[in-house]
């Protein structure tokens, strides 16, 4: 019987670093019980830039959401290939072991609501599906674990025993709340896999949400979106000795809305001599490619003559390598550290 590719759902990254927010240093890889459900509903994914399509196998005689009305949960690794990316990226520095990022349909969308945006904010912790959790030694309580909103595991704890071990594998995974004396303790996302060291996040496709969203005629979309690190600009003007010449002025002509304090006299680089430093007067967002350059520009004269000769050098975009972090009042700051060679 032939059958029709129904576009079902859409999962999109945007980054401001990037020129119109095309994100495109991310691939889905999905876990191993994912890869059944897909294989048994024809389910292929295609990636066009930030943008990764859902396709689905139906039957003409069929609608998209019965297709899919009885499909498991989809779950993918977010596989980041810049190594790079949290330097360009508004995150906190060092991140946190074992969290990750969590990005869902968590929402029932229809034609009149917004789509949801999901941010660095919304993390979980990685977990196993066997476990052990601290329990007060002189009583016992009562743990609960739930899916979905459904208990799925029940016990109360072992007298005079500061642990007690959970095992809830055969549910697989899934996203598990921890609940002792019915307050919750953790929210975490659980598998026996192993995720990739590159794993950035989890998607966690709803099939239950997505197919509500579909009856109600609405493509479920999940909006994946970064802000860009802000950082102090600082560029390093080295004029080698060499070079013989008389420096009468150096100043730097300001676009983007960039304002840079005066020239300060620093070693820096393991230099023994000192360079010219320009330091923005704030921290600016990075972007990946500038619509208009800075330009530093000098004027300068040599031992040969005084006529005073001008150069113009455009500024080059930082790079997202050149990240330095210090420490004021006991918050990080970040300079993006540029070298110009005169």
């Amino acid at each position: 019987m032939h059958k029709e590719h129904i576009h079902w759902f859409t999962f999109l990254i945007e980054h401001l670093y990037f020129n119109n927010k095309e994100c495109t240093v991310f691939d889905l890889v999905p876990l191993q019980q994912t890869q059944r459900t897909l294989k048994n509903y024809g389910i292929r994914f295609q990636k066009l830039k930030n943008q990764f399509l859902a396709y689905a196998e139906v039957a003409p005689s069929k609608k998209i959401w019965d297709e899919l009305a009885y499909a498991d949960d989809l779950f993918f690794q977010l596989i980041n290939t810049d190594a790079t990316f949290d330097n360009y990226t508004d995150v906190t520095l060092p991140k946190k072991a074992n969290t990750i990022l969590y990005a869902t349909n968590e929402k029932v969308v229809n034609r009149f609501a917004d789509q949801p945006i999901i941010t660095v904010k919304n993390t979980l912790t990685v977990g196993t599906l066997r476990f052990s959790v601290p329990v007060p030694k002189e009583k016992s309580v009562s743990i609960i674990i739930k899916n979905n909103g459904e208990e799925i595991f029940n016990q109360i704890s072992p007298e005079k025993q500061s642990t007690a071990f959970i095992n809830i594998q055969v549910h697989g995974t899934g996203v598990y709340e921890l609940w002792i004396d019915n307050e919750l303790v953790n929210t975490f996302f659980g598998t026996s896999e192993r995720l990739s060291t590159n794993c950035y996040g989890i998607l966690h496709i709803n099939m239950r949400n997505a197919v509500e969203s579909l009856r109600e005629n609405a493509l479920p979309i999940v909006q994946l979106h970064f802000d860009a690190r802000a950082t102090f600009r600082e560029y390093v003007v080295i004029i080698p000795k060499e070079k013989k010449i008389d420096i009468k002025n150096m100043e730097i002509e300001s676009a983007n809305n960039e304002k840079y304090g005066d020239v300060e006299q620093k070693k820096v680089l393991g230099n023994e001599e000192a360079s010219n430093v320009f330091t923005t007067t704030n921290a600016i967002p990075l972007y990946q490619k500038a619509k208009e350059h800075s330009v530093l520009k000098i004027q300068y004269a040599n031992q040969f003559s005084d006529v005073v000769t001008e150069l113009d050098i455009p500024m080059p975009v930082p790079s997202a390598t050149s990240l330095i972090t210090k420490q004021v009042n006991n918050e990080n700051v970040y300079y993006s550290q540029t070298t110009i060679y005169v």
